[in-house]
């Protein structure tokens, strides 16, 4: 009986310490950056600057090559082009009315003057309020008003 008893006790403790063995931690997962999440599911090809930068290329009928520019900035997604950059030498003084009339033609995307005289088609959305859907129909929405503008600009 005593035999049993200790043949039992040491299963016992070799069990016990088998299960007491430390598991392996788990590999750490990386945080995919909110703005990345939410640019992969539009599928649209874009490049990450920084975690609160990308940038989207785009090629139109009117203007071969130009960028969309998406930032987070405190609570708001702002998207954004340079129509300065995109439009060199067809933007001056002479289409300030235009471009200012055009504010009236479009929902979500606007025309905005920089300091340093570059013009910029905007808009913004609260970070709340985006989700992939809305996110790449804004994206599309400057490209295509950049585009549209390009044409009427010749």
């Amino acid at each position: 009986m005593k035999k049993h008893l200790l043949h039992t006790f040491c299963f016992l403790f070799l069990v016990s310490i088998g299960f007491a063995q430390s598991n392996q931690k788990p590999v750490a997962k990386t945080a995919v950056p909110q703005l990345k999440k939410l640019l992969t599911g539009t599928a649209l090809p874009f490049k990450m600057v920084n975690d609160s930068m990308a940038v989207i290329p785009y090629e139109g009928e009117n203007i071969a090559s130009y960028q969309v520019v998406v930032q987070i900035v405190s609570d708001l997604y702002i998207i954004y082009t340079n129509l300065s950059e995109d439009l060199p030498n067809k933007l001056n003084e002479t289409q300030y009315k235009y471009l200012l009339q055009r504010n009236n033609d479009y929902d979500i995307v606007k025309v905005g003057l920089a300091s340093d005289g570059s013009f910029y088609l905007r808009a913004d959305i609260f970070k709340i309020t985006a989700t992939t859907p809305v996110i790449k129909r804004i994206i599309n929405q400057v490209a295509n008003v950049a585009n549209i503008m390009a044409g009427e600009l010749k």
